[in-house]
């Protein structure tokens, strides 16, 4: 039986459709592929993000008792500074008594008064010594302040990089479903097209065959 030309245009009309039906379903899936990396990525920023959000405040937290700390030290060493102010002008003060008591020749007073000279250097050294330690407090504290400070850019800069992440993501599914719907109005159409000539090659041929 021979197979009228009409039938071979239908059939070449069939298989164009199936191609285009089989290249709109790999477009879905690469659509389902995006929406999935992007899910994937969310869920992974969600977690992450929530993590970090925490740690910054943990870090901020630990700037502020630190700038706390360091401001109670600076107000202790200007205490200190200016006691040992205090000490320098009264060892200046027993200094300038003591050459008149040494003109005088009172030497109780002067064994009195260069034992109150040594308290007063012994009371400025450990004060000297209380601000060398309150400025190493303040060493350590601002040590700790900026690696603090560094631990809350680093979390801002990765919770910067998994938005970003995100937003790419996000750009190129929507991309692809912009694609997808295209494809999908063009198989419409292609596929209405298709099926009304193949219809209409076949029902005229069937029509011409019944006239003869």
């Amino acid at each position: 039986m021979k197979i009228k030309p009409v039938y071979w245009i239908a059939l070449g009309l069939a298989l164009a459709l199936t191609v285009a039906v089989c290249d709109g379903l790999r477009l879905h899936d690469k659509y389902s592929i995006a929406i999935g990396k992007y899910e994937e990525a969310l869920t992974q920023e969600r977690v992450s993000g929530k993590a970090l959000t925490t740690q910054i405040a943990q870090m901020t937290a630990i700037v502020g008792e630190k700038d706390k700390l360091i401001a109670e030290k600076n107000e202790v060493i200007g205490h200190m500074t200016n006691a040992i102010g205090r000490k320098d002008a009264n060892l200046e003060a027993l200094g300038q008594k003591l050459k008149q008591l040494e003109i005088s020749g009172d030497l109780p007073a002067q064994v009195a008064n260069l034992k109150e000279q040594v308290k007063a250097w012994s009371d400025k050294f450990s004060l000297a010594q209380t601000v060398i330690a309150e400025k190493d407090a303040i060493i350590a504290d601002w040590s700790a302040k900026y690696d603090a400070q560094v631990t809350i850019s680093e979390s801002w800069k990765q919770k910067y990089e998994g938005e970003s992440r995100l937003r790419t993501l996000a750009e190129k599914g929507w991309k692809v479903a912009e694609r997808k719907l295209k494809w999908t109005r063009i198989v419409g159409n292609l596929k209405t097209g298709l099926i009304l000539a193949a219809v209409a090659a076949v029902g005229y041929e069937e029509l011409k065959g019944k006239v003869k």
